[in-house]
């Protein structure tokens, strides 16, 4: 369901004595890889009235002004007690500014680096409660609020929030999903794990262990309801979300390979970069530890490092030059001395972006090789430069894997291994478009699925960079290959693509109804909605229903892809 206002309010009961007050936006607010599925968001504030009263995560700046209006309607503002913030971000501050004039007794709680943050914002004499994970809040009536820190690379002052009264865990950016709607509470939350999923993949499996370490502090107290920052609130699929954060957790931090992303970033856009980079490389099969230097210990940095088999720095460029968190990143990576790890730089800029080419230069003096050329993005990325950083650090993360295969002996197929090879497919080539990306690949594990309707099923292994693209409700073109002239596109499909590069170039090619692209010298074509998706050990298997097609050369025979084993392709 959609909205003709694109942000709105809503107000609604959740527990005792406590309101949600969700801001909800119906499109995305701006462009991150958080954002690319294109369901709009909320962010959630919860008001507890007590004996005394309390609000928690009022939403960033774009909402400050129909959120002072609602939280008016439901309070007064001189019998406000307290503010909690689960986050600090200068998009907030507006929302706090304009809590703080209204209601000027007011006290803030906060973490410890949150408290700092506030009081840099609003002078060293705000009044601020900081939670170090001991302190409780009685707002009475039985509400106990326990903070507990919840830190990590991208929110360093992260805190959840547990109500003893109502067992609600406020948990801030944990356990939410980028999605706008009418419900309140998770009813289909079996339909919202794809959602789940793709949040968890790009905000928190980059610092994996980091989200471990929250679990486990969260573990301590009983939880009957999650009071996410975004998305349905998480109630009837709690002890499922929970058990799946632990899965997803565990298998980032097992992965074989492990890079380190180190980055800092002065208005946002560096660290929307590495956001871009954290998902391709988790997608490439790599472990992340991501670091923001900013607020990064020198000694956390040297251990992400001598434990990384490569790495990655990111930098803007303030003033001719890069900030000073990342001079002491670089300094640490080349007292390591190990020229061994595989390195890259990207970053962004305003007009010259000398520090891409400072990093750079220290780098290959000290002898490090580097796995892809510097990646440099002026001003605000767009969507499509965010792809190409998405494919970036998959190709990157290739690498790395491709080199640990080399040193280690793979063993020969087994004859399970052999039988299953000789299942054949045939071969297509599929395309898909999103806005200004557009991508492709040879495939040859597609099957018709359904009758009526007409449906086919496909798999994509994770690593490919169309994966992003076959989202339900996502539109595709399954091209169909004829014999003869399968070799041409074997050939050119195999070979490594820059990120970013036209994968058609070499083809004619036409634009069909739904903005795919036709292959003109393929045999059929099938326009297709992708319907449901399924995570199926090391690939993802779409099911789509065919809206269109049309069939091109009817003498012309399926070309057949023959395969020797079932381990590779």
């Amino acid at each position: 369901m959609s909205n003709s206002n694109p942000r709105d309010m809503q107000i609604a009961p959740i527990a005792t004595d406590t309101k949600l007050i969700k801001a909800r936006s119906w499109t995305r607010l701006r462009f991150e890889i958080e954002y690319a599925l294109a369901k709009g968001s909320t962010s959630n504030c919860y008001l507890i009235e007590a004996d005394k009263t309390a609000i928690i995560d009022p939403p960033p700046e774009t909402f400050t002004h129909i959120y002072m209006e609602a939280l008016q309607s439901v309070l007064d503002l001189q019998e406000l007690n307290y503010v909690v913030v689960g986050h600090f971000n200068p998009n907030r501050v507006a929302t706090l500014k304009a809590i703080l004039e209204r209601a000027p007794q007011i006290t803030f709680v906060a973490s410890v680096p949150g408290a700092a943050n506030l009081r840099k914002a609003f002078g060293p004499h705000l009044n601020v409660i900081e939670m170090r994970g001991k302190e409780t809040l009685d707002l009475g009536k039985g509400h106990v609020l326990k903070g507990i820190p919840i830190p990590s690379p991208r929110w360093p002052s992260g805190l959840a929030t547990y109500d003893e009264q109502t067992q609600v865990l406020y948990s801030n950016k944990l356990f939410g999903t980028h999605v706008c709607g009418e419900e309140v509470f998770d009813e289909d939350w079996d339909i919202l794990k794809e959602d789940q999923r793709y949040y968890f993949d790009c905000l928190m499996a980059p610092h994996a262990p980091h989200v471990k370490a929250a679990l486990e502090k969260l573990s301590e107290v009983p939880v009957r309801m999650y009071g996410t920052v975004h998305g349905p609130l998480v109630r009837y699929g709690l002890i499922e979300l929970k058990k799946a954060y632990q899965q997803w957790s565990v298998s980032q931090t097992e992965r074989e390979v492990t890079v380190a992303l180190l980055y800092a970033s002065a208005y946002g856009n560096t660290s929307t970069l590495a956001q871009a980079f954290g998902l391709g490389l988790t997608k490439g099969g790599v472990a992340v530890e991501s670091i923001n230097c900013e607020f990064a210990d020198p000694d956390d940095i040297r251990a992400a490092i001598e434990k990384s088999d490569g790495f990655i720095i990111g930098s803007p460029t303030i003033g001719g030059n890069a900030p000073t968190p990342i001079h002491t990143a670089l300094g640490i990576v080349l007292s390591n001395g190990d020229t061994g790890k595989l390195a890259g730089v990207f970053g962004s800029y305003g007009w010259s972006g000398e520090a891409f080419d400072l990093i750079e230069g220290k780098l290959k003096d000290a002898g490090f090789k580097f796995g892809f050329d510097t990646f440099k993005a002026r001003f605000k990325p767009s969507d499509k430069t965010l792809k190409e950083c998405e494919e970036t650090a998959t190709d990157f993360a290739q690498t790395l894997r491709k080199a640990r295969k080399l040193r280690i002996a793979q063993p020969t197929a087994t004859p399970m291994e052999q039988a299953v090879g000789r299942i054949v497919g045939s071969v297509c080539v599929l395309t898909a478009k999103q806005g200004e990306v557009s991508t492709g690949m040879l495939g040859s594990w597609v099957s018709q699925a359904t009758f009526d309707p007409p449906g086919i099923s496909l798999a994509i292994a994770k690593d490919r960079a169309v994966e992003t693209l076959l989202y339900p409700g996502s539109k595709f073109v399954l091209n169909i290959i004829g014999e003869g002239n399968q070799q041409d596109y074997v050939k050119h499909f195999r070979k490594s693509f820059a990120p970013g590069e036209d994968r058609f170039s070499n083809f004619t090619t036409t634009e069909a109804d739904n903005g795919g692209i036709i292959l003109a010298d393929g045999i059929a074509y099938l326009e297709c909605s992708a319907s449901k998706r399924m995570e199926c050990g090391d690939h993802w298997v779409i099911y789509a229903t065919v809206d269109n097609g049309k069939l091109m050369q009817a003498d012309t025979v399926t070309a057949i892809h023959r395969r020797k084993a079932g381990n590779h392709y």
